[in-house]
């Protein structure tokens, strides 16, 4: 049995005995109303909600008879609809026989998983994904929210289906075994997080009579394991932990759509009352995860990427409750502070930190609260890490003398009361979200919930006070994070393996810590100069529509400058962007971190004067990019110029400053090499970049070279950069165009540079494939990772084809849901699977098919080949109504109504900087979509996806394999197929390590001669394997044969593959031999076919036909003139495969041997309005 913990009927007594508000009242202010149709009763808000000026959506705020809490939201505009229901229960409420992952398998069990009234399984992501949609869900401690998303039309059949989740779900025991599997996998991709490492760590060290002590995120051990240990049915706990914990009385409903208040009102109490009423069955658990036996610790934790953190962590109360004046906010922005004597201030003049930030701690729940000071330090700042939290507890010091400032919370309110009157339009999936775990919080009032994140009601200095008060080093834990330590971490936590060493505070730091502490530098920041002042709305005419693109004001040599007030939002804000080109940026990988370097000084530079800014609502951003340097400012208009002004002349006259020089460049080294603990499908996607891409340095490249840099050479660097620029730049939202003309003419005044030639511009470029099949195997730069990745993409023509962009997005989208639902949620391949397209400027098209798995990358390569040879059929089998249901999702997704100043102007921004000036891009798309018919589907599938008919046949795969994985050399690659690797990845990955390539081969070949069926060659596989066993346990054999015979085993489904495979080839040995007009079939795993340019480079092709089968006559010639001579391949290391795919190892070799394409023809006249 596991731990029990103590719970109480009501939240314990504040420390100190501190009282807490009262609970918010949902009963005075709530009338009883029906619903029209089914005359439903339900209570309605009257009271105002305070909803922001604005905010054009409308809310109501009802309670149904069962006690669920629903806010409705009715949006005039929206293109997709959504709901969010959160259920307050969490991670903490699990049963601790478990380790607390059965909320973990219960949520991903229910997304899958039937329910009585839609029994079949994946009805509800099937449903979603057929009107554009899809579902997600998440964990915390006291949560678990359950949101989705679909085109608007669509609501109500997903309403219906969504409901049914919390009335009766089915968990079946399939689905069930299945996410357990999910959960397991989801788990080992966080193995390597150093995120979810410190916070494990949390856990580990918090008070064992928490349930915050335990183990959150499940596995299988953790679940199943669990289960059989104490002979229960897992399926049935789940359905337990369901019924007990799962009341109407603990969830709030958020529900968007364009329908009626009323209409959407009806449609919720009549499918969401059924929902049983239990009381408050969420558990409060008395005590703090930190006591007095956790606190006064330092401790060392070995992190997995190159890292310095410093985490002061202070037990708190709970504070939710205070939520008037929110006294961690106050604390956090003082703390945190950025700006002239601030802590950050003087670490980073001492070359210690590069930042901090600090706030209440979200590992809270009710009941408890912490705050953390956090620090990513320098080098340096290590060594001096009790020095940096001397500075912090000087500052600490500092508040507490000079008590909460008034004046400091009034800014504070007048921001937040700003930034909630000209609020702009998100998510409606993030506003749901939100929303329901907002109104979570039984103390916050109705009336406060829509404004809930942005405003501060009151000032109150005794509540700051004692919130202060509990920033002492008797309530601190202090944790530092780094690879390595100077000494021993003689600890090991269970389930990520972590190193770490917990020890006392050491005597002299507590001692300074609990005396008076003084820094001459450090003070409060000054009054902020960024507030906005003026917030006039210049364009006061609604009545027009609004523009479909922005203006060219200018274009001349040097410059470039588009326009457009803002007419559809009526903000006072303003969206100013512009890119500097400049040749010297990217025209190296030590350019390139050169460049790098020069933007982290700098932004570190202007962090004193800049942080007021962003606090005030103004951001901004300046970035590095292979075209030079791009510079973004967005927020309230009436600061943008002067701040602008302050960028620009740092940005041209700049100095590297030594001890910038000291932390940044170590910082860089250390970020290059962070890269390699990416996630493997991280890696795979960069690598198709890469080799998509014309000009692209990769880390690797620019490792090599970053032992050149000095500060000199970036100086050098820096002083030239600017010589020749071209400034490409955008300005919208409330700038007239005088102000857009006035603000270009700063920007190239400033710069003062000569103008770029247009000859020297930095044109992105892509790379144009060749016909074939070709795969990029690379090694895991990190040997921990258990994950590898298959990251395959089919190119489908080329992006100028504006018909043919249309059709594979209609294709993408059909293939996204069964694509998932095949391979993640049935087959359990790994957690991240999903499938897309890519359009590469200038380049060709591609259909994206990515796994991460710990598989082998053969066995999923496979596997992935396998749908796609299947999904001809489903879109074959495509009904028209099914058609016009994804035609419609399309639609609405490419339609769907701008929300903010931001996503119009990224809508602008990208037809500008790609070159393309395409601005009716969706007006034209949606015109195209109206002439296509399901029968395009097939014929766009055949002419580019299936290998048997696509003339031309294009892929490239981006494979990681882990260490953990036998990776197959050349030569096993020259004369094994893919499923034979596939197959003996599969086996060894259950145990089986004694059956060499060479017998699965001769086992497979033998079987098929022999008529063998699949079941009766597993079973010769047992047979050898069990004779081979050696000095192996009885109960491990046994456990191994009883994985690799399971129904669903891969290596059952492989060694099915395998011998389908050698069944098509021998039939294709039997019949017309090729007779060099033909093509050649090839003994492939994954179609017994294939296109002509993976034969040998010598004329014909592969798919059982002549070039010009199935084809034009002109299109047959271009077939033939893309073809050239692959043998010549091997000569750059390169090996063909028997299902003749080209599999290279060095990607820069393979590169230089393609074809680069043009910049892109602009598809409208580029006419400035002033010369």
């Amino acid at each position: 049995m596991g731990r029990v913990f103590e719970t109480a009927e009501q939240p314990p007594l504040q420390k100190d005995g501190k009282p807490f508000p009262p609970l918010a009242d949902f009963g005075t202010d709530f009338v009883e109303h029906t619903t029209g149709k089914t005359g439903l009763p339900y209570y309605e808000f009257t009271g105002n909600l305070n909803k922001s000026e604005s905010d054009s959506r409308e809310y109501r705020l009802i309670r149904l008879p069962n006690n669920l809490t629903v806010m409705v939201i009715h949006d005039p505009t929206c293109s997709k609809a959504c709901a969010a229901l959160d259920v307050n229960v969490g991670s903490l409420a699990d049963p601790p026989e478990f380790q607390d992952s059965i909320v973990s398998a219960s949520v991903s069990v229910a997304a899958v998983a039937g329910t009585k009234k839609y029994p079949k399984e994946n009805e509800y992501n099937s449903y979603l994904s057929s009107h554009g949609g899809y579902s997600n869900a998440y964990t915390d401690l006291e949560d678990t929210c359950y949101y989705y998303e679909i085109t608007y039309d669509a609501l109500e059949g997903a309403l219906d289906r969504f409901s049914q989740f919390f009335i009766d779900p089915l968990f079946t025991a399939d689905c069930t075994d299945r996410e357990v599997k999910a959960v397991d996998s989801e788990h080992k991709k966080n193995i390597q997080s150093d995120m979810w490492r410190q916070f494990q760590i949390e856990k580990e060290l918090s008070s064992p009579s928490h349930p915050f002590s335990m183990f959150a995120t499940g596995t299988c051990e953790t679940l199943s394991g669990a289960a059989k240990e104490m002979g229960v049915d897992l399926r049935e706990r789940l359905l337990q932990f369901h019924s007990k914990y799962y009341s109407a009385d603990i969830m709030k409903l958020v529900v968007v759509g364009r329908d009626s208040l009323d209409q959407l009102t009806e449609w919720i109490v009549t499918k969401f009352s059924p929902i049983l009423s239990k009381g408050l069955t969420k558990p409060l658990f008395k005590g703090h995860p930190m006591t007095s036996n956790e606190t006064g610790k330092l401790v060392r934790v070995q992190s997995v990427r190159q890292q310095r953190v410093l985490d002061l962590t202070f037990a708190l109360p709970d504070v939710k409750p205070y939520y008037r004046s929110k006294p961690t906010r106050y604390l956090g922005s003082l703390v945190g502070h950025e700006a002239k004597g601030s802590v950050l201030s003087l670490l980073k003049k001492r070359g210690w930190a590069t930042s901090i930030v600090s706030g209440r701690s979200p590992s809270a729940a009710e009941g408890f609260d912490m705050f953390k000071v956090t620090s990513n330090l320098t080098e340096l700042g290590t060594k001096h890490y009790k020095d940096v939290i001397r500075i912090i507890f000087a500052f600490i010091q500092l508040l507490l003398g000079m008590k909460p400032q008034k004046w400091v919370q009034d800014e504070l309110r007048r921001i937040g009361e700003i930034e909630y009157q000209f609020m702009e339009k998100n998510e409606a999936v993030h506003l749901a979200t939100t929303l329901a775990s907002t109104m979570q919080n039984r103390y916050l009032a109705p009336e406060a919930i829509l404004p809930e994140a942005f405003v501060i009601h009151d000032f109150d200095q005794e509540l700051g006070e004692w919130v202060q008060g509990f920033l002492n080093p008797d309530n601190l834990r202090i944790m530092l994070i780094c690879q390595d330590f100077d000494v021993d971490l003689d600890k090991v936590e269970k389930y990520y393996t972590i190193k770490y060493r917990v020890d006392p505070i050491p005597d002299d730091l507590m001692k300074d810590l609990s005396g008076p502490l003084f820094y001459k530098d450090l003070h409060i920041p000054a009054p902020n100069q960024f507030i906005p002042e003026d917030l006039t709305i210049k364009n006061i005419d609604r009545s027009a529509e609004p523009a479909k693109a922005p203006t060219l004001l200018k274009l001349k040599q040097g410059l470039e400058l588009w326009h457009k007030q803002d007419d559809r939002f009526f903000l006072p804000r303003g969206d100013l962007r512009f890119l500097i080109e400049t040749p010297r940026g990217y025209e190296s990988p030590l350019n390139s971190i050169l460049n790098q370097l020069f933007v982290m000084i700098f932004k570190d530079s202007m962090a004193e004067i800049t942080y007021d800014a962003q606090v005030a609502g103004l951001w901004f951003d300046v970035r590095e990019c292979s075209e030079g340097i791009f510079v973004h400012i967005d927020g309230f208009n009436d600061r943008i110029p002067r701040l602008l002004k302050i960028i620009l002349e740092a940005l041209r006259h700049f100095v590297v400053d030594d001890t910038q020089f000291e932390v940044y460049s170590p910082e860089l080294r250390k970020r290059l090499d962070n890269v390699r603990h990416l996630e493997p499908y991280n890696h795979s996607q960069s690598n198709a970049l890469f080799l998509n891409q014309g000009v692209m340095w990769r880390y690797s490249d620019k490792l090599k070279v970053v032992d050149l840099v000095s500060k000199e050479r970036l100086q050098s660097f820096i002083d030239t950069l600017f010589e020749l620029t071209r400034v490409q730049m955008l300005a919208m939202g409330n700038f007239t165009e005088k102000e857009a003309l006035d603000i270009a003419d700063i920007v190239i005044d400033t710069m003062d540079s000569k103008p770029l030639p247009e000859y020297v511009r930095c044109i992105y470029r892509s790379i144009l494939h060749d016909p074939g099949c070709y795969a990029h195997h690379e090694r895991m730069p990190d040997d921990a990772n258990v994950n590898s990745s298959v990251d395959l993409s089919i190119f489908t023509g080329m992006t100028d084809n504006k018909r043919e962009r249309v059709v594979l997005d209609l294709v993408s989208l059909i293939l996204q849901e069964p694509y998932f639902d095949k391979l993640r949620t049935k087959e359990q391949l790994g957690y991240i699977i999903y499938g897309s397209d890519r359009k590469y400027i200038s380049g060709h098209m591609a259909l994206r098919l990515l796994v991460q798995s710990e598989s082998s990358p053969a066995y999923v390569s496979q596997r992935i080949e396998h749908f796609v040879r299947g999904f001809r059929q489903r879109l074959a089998d495509i009904t028209q109504k099914k058609f016009e249901r994804y035609a419609t999702s399309l639609r609405v997704n490419r339609e769907e109504k701008l929300k903010n100043l931001s996503e119009e102007a990224n809508r602008f921004w990208r037809q500008i900087n790609t070159g393309y000036y395409e601005f009716d891009r969706i007006e034209h798309d949606m015109k195209t979509l109206k002439t296509i018919r399901k029968e395009d589907l097939l014929e766009f599938w055949d002419k580019y996806v299936n290998k048997e008919t696509a003339p031309a046949y294009m892929s490239l795969t981006a494979t990681m394999w882990s260490t953990k994985i036998v990776q197959p050399t050349d030569e096993e690659l020259e004369q094994y197929p893919e499923i034979i690797l596939g197959l003996h990845g599969c086996l060894r990955r259950d145990g089986v390590d004694n059956i060499s390539l060479a017998d699965i081969s001769q086992l497979v070949e033998s079987a098929v001669e022999d008529g063998k069926t699949e079941t009766e060659a597993l079973d010769q596989l047992v047979d050898i394997y069990e004779k081979r066993v050696g000095d192996s346990s009885e109960q491990s054999v046994k456990s191994v044969v009883e994985k690799i015979t399971k129904q669903e085993s891969y290596v059952r489904i492989a060694l099915e593959m395998a011998m389908e495979a050698k069944r098509a080839t021998t039939i294709d040995a039997t019949a017309t031999p090729c007779n060099g007009t033909q093509q050649c079939n090839g003994a492939n795993g994954s179609s017994a076919k294939h296109h002509h340019a993976a034969s040998d480079g010598e004329g014909g092709s592969c798919n059982g036909k002549s070039p010009a089968s199935g084809t034009t006559t002109h299109e047959a010639e271009d077939v033939e003139a893309l073809t050239r001579d692959l043998s010549s391949l091997k000569n750059i290391g390169a090996v063909k495969t028997p299902d003749n795919i080209w599999v290279f190892r060095e990607a820069s070799s393979f590169k230089a041997t393609l074809r680069q394409s043009g910049s892109p023809i602009p598809a409208i006249p580029l006419v400035p309005k002033y010369t």
